[in-house]
């Protein structure tokens, strides 16, 4: 059977006759379909073995990693193929991220399970956040930085990497768009900000730094300046969360509002932490 970054390839190359192309769409959107719910399945499993059995991944870790050399496999080959051609590009996108949403997904509930132990490489964490950056939802770019932060609390021994994901996390997933918004503006600009991302930084952050005796706390958080740097988006993060429409968007509002009260909480904890 031909992968799903192969047949998102034959669909592009056969659009030449409109009823080729269509049965090959229709072809490669069943593939997608697989896949995508197989990976559904594997995650389920996941999360029904970290709900029952906490100390099994622990006990497994060759399992696990293999389970995430093979969702990097995924993810390289689906997302790495070459682009399609420009008229094509919308669709090639939507077909390559159905696969990688739930992969994604995957990998953060692996990765949450080991506390963020899994045999990861600093190509591969660059990989992740370029995925980031180029995803078209919001709910992609969650797994992303779900993935991403529990691999960020390894320790002893990974503070490079820390630093890496830590920086990026604040500066451009939390900073970037919440300053961005700093000013005045009127509750319907809230559309404009991409909240989720930034509410699951703040909270896979608070757990990154949570205790001063981490290795990487000292060399990242203190000396990086953290703690005047989230001081300052409290005011913003208040903003946007107020700006968030409860009406239409209840449980995302009430996430926003507890990371702004966990924010609050959060830096004054650190701000006495060493005191």
């Amino acid at each position: 059977m031909s992968t799903v970054a192969t047949a998102l390839n034959e669909c592009l190359v056969s659009a030449e006759s409109s009823n080729s192309a269509k049965m090959v769409i229709s072809a490669v959107g069943d593939f997608v379909a697989l896949e995508e719910r197989a990976l559904g399945c594997f995650n389920n499993f996941l999360l029904v073995v970290e709900e029952s059995l906490k100390n099994w991944f622990r006990l497994h870790m060759d399992s696990v990693n293999s389970w995430w050399s093979f969702l990097i496999a995924v993810a390289e080959h689906v997302y790495g193929k070459e682009a399609a051609p420009k008229e094509h590009l919308q669709a090639d996108q939507r077909l390559r991220f159905a696969v990688l949403e739930p992969a994604f997904g995957c990998m953060w509930t692996l990765a949450r399970c080991v506390s963020g132990c899994v045999p990861v490489t600093p190509d591969q964490i660059k990989g992740l956040i370029h995925v980031y950056e180029s995803a078209p939802s919001p709910e992609i770019r969650v797994k992303a930085v779900g993935a991403l932060g529990h691999i960020a609390r390894r320790q002893p021994g990974h503070i490079e990497e820390n630093q890496h994901i830590g920086n990026y996390l604040l500066e451009q997933v939390v900073s970037k768009p919440l300053l961005a918004y700093a000013g005045p503006w009127d509750n319907s600009m809230a559309a404009d900000v991409d909240v989720e991302p930034i509410v699951e930084a703040f909270d896979i952050m608070f757990d990154i730094y949570s205790d001063m005796d981490f290795d990487y706390d000292e060399p990242v958080f203190v000396q990086g300046g953290f703690l005047g740097k989230l001081r300052k988006l409290y005011p913003p993060m208040r903003k946007l969360a107020k700006a968030v429409d409860r009406r239409k968007e209840r449980e995302l509002r009430d996430r926003s509002d507890l990371a702004v009260q966990n924010l609050r909480a959060f830096v004054e904890y650190k701000a006495s932490e060493r005191q």
